[in-house]
């Protein structure tokens, strides 16, 4: 008979996934296209409206494969549902330098995003699971903040070379990065795939009664209910404000295009900033005071930049873009210790198809909206919007959390 593995084997044993899967996130994220992709596209024939139509389906897609793809995580491995969807992210980089329209590159736009339906969710609950298998769970905050954080940082240095590599040639960052998905497949099969059920007597579900589970769970616990819906709302809106509508209101408010890299610089620097430091913040204050003075900042900044636009308001696009990276690895943290290990990828994927499906309908209508009214007048509408949906949510999970009975760490 096999001899007992003593538990600090155990905890070293899956000590390996944390780097590998960071890692993997530096790949993946090194997007070299980020600053240029509109262009990129502009130069092969394609109008905005035509990429506005192509944005607007590969977005859907996304969506539509999310909780599909986190039960595939939940029922075939977290490691194999990232491996698939780095795999599909590289032939999507090399499909879309085909000519533009053509078969090859509808295919490989809509992998484009949809790939990382994959990724998504299955990423955040191999990092949980992994921790949980070491006994390190009460890691898990930090771990999340610097995994935010490395993506970040990520994007950022990615942002600055591709820039750069562009003025070469810019089927390079596309390239490039499709090479770097090939790395990133190979990378996480290396990874230790870690207990997915609570009780070593547990059997996996199928795909459809995992998918039903998951959804199940969801549907009768408010306070994860309302989690997945208020983080996925205080994602949405600053992403578009501070990715999106940053461009147009700095122009618009004379600040030179060659002085804009500095801005987006600074946010992502923020960002960066944010995620990594999360997790002390999370063990000073409770998470419910956290989230609501972090909404309260978002209300004022958006408020601020759409009511005086000016040159000195753009630093508050970093508050914008510090509250969602200060709270999401904290929120992320409290969701992981909320459910079960067997469907944790699925109910993962349910806030990404909700983020997703807000972008789907933010995107489109506050660029719409600023292209008619101005950005100013597209980020007052954003701050609107924010409060009508956020507000509500907010109250409802305080309310969530009181009731919520305290129950053992599943740990």
């Amino acid at each position: 008979m096999a001899a007992a593995v003593p538990r600090g084997g155990t905890s070293l044993a899956y000590r390996g996934n944390i780097w590998r899967l960071f890692a993997v996130q530096a790949l993946l994220m090194f997007i070299l296209w980020v600053p240029i992709w509109v262009v990129f596209l502009q130069r092969k024939g394609l109008g905005l409206t035509q990429i506005g139509l192509l944005e607007g389906f590969a977005w859907v897609l996304t969506a539509a494969l999310e909780v599909p793809s986190g039960a595939i995580a939940d029922r075939f491995g977290r490691k194999a549902s990232i491996a698939m969807g780095a795999f599909l992210y590289s032939v999507a980089m090399f499909l879309i330098l085909a000519e533009a329209l053509s078969p090859a590159f509808l295919l490989g736009y809509a992998l484009w995003n949809s790939s990382t339906a994959f990724v998504s969710g299955a990423d955040s609950a191999l990092l949980y699971d992994s921790l949980k298998a070491g006994g390190r769970t009460s890691e898990a905050a930090k771990q999340s903040g610097r995994y935010a954080a490395i993506q970040q940082a990520s994007q950022g240095v990615a942002s600055v070379i591709g820039a750069a590599i562009a003025t070469i040639d810019m089927t390079l960052c596309f390239t490039i990065c499709g090479l770097g998905g090939l790395v990133a497949t190979a990378l996480v099969l290396t990874v230790k795939e870690p207990p997915r059920l609570e009780d070593d007597a547990e059997s996996p579900l199928g795909y459809w009664k995992t998918l039903r589970a998951a959804i199940g769970i969801a549907a009768r616990r408010p306070v994860i209910r309302a989690l997945l819906l208020l983080n996925a709302t205080i994602l949405v809106v600053p992403l578009v404000v501070y990715y999106v509508l940053l461009q147009p209101y700095a122009l618009g408010v004379g600040v030179p295009l060659a002085s804009l890299g500095i801005v987006v610089v600074a946010v992502q620097v923020t960002t960066v900033a944010a995620s990594w430091l999360a997790h002390r913040l999370g063990g000073r204050v409770e998470l419910t005071t956290i989230v609501a003075v972090g909404v309260a900042i978002l209300l004022g900044a958006t408020g601020v930049l759409g009511a005086f636009p000016s040159i000195p308001s753009i630093a508050l696009m970093l508050a914008v873009a510090l509250v969602p990276a200060l709270v999401g690895p904290l929120m992320s943290a409290r969701i992981n210790g909320l459910i079960p290990s067997g469907q944790r990828a699925t109910i993962l994927s349910l806030g990404a198809l909700l983020f997703e499906l807000g972008l789907a309908v933010a995107m489109p209508l506050l660029l719409a909206f600023a292209d008619r009214l101005g950005a100013p007048a597209a980020i007052s509408l954003s701050a609107v919007f924010f409060a009508i949906t956020v507000i509500p949510l907010l109250l409802v999970w305080r309310t969530a959390e009181r009731r919520l009975v305290p129950a053992a760490p599943t740990t």
